[in-house]
């Protein structure tokens, strides 16, 4: 055990030992958000006029806005 603060929550005295380290055992899980069925229909559409990497970069990005 080392005696220094973690970084995480400012507060410990010995990292690793619980009676003085403050810090939650784990990150709060977030809730996945997925494509709507809308939004499914809109890039399955393209599908026909676009790229397969303009389709798929498009969709990643739209997921990458809703799990920020």
């Amino acid at each position: 055990m080392f005696k220094m603060c973690c970084g995480d929550c400012g507060e410990c005295w010995w990292v690793g030992n619980p009676r003085t380290c403050k810090c939650p055992d784990e990150e709060p899980k977030r809730e996945w958000v997925g494509l709507t069925k809308k939004e499914k229909t809109l890039f399955s559409s393209w599908l026909d006029h676009k790229s397969d990497d303009e389709v798929f970069t498009a969709i990643e990005a739209k997921l990458k806005e809703k799990n920020k």
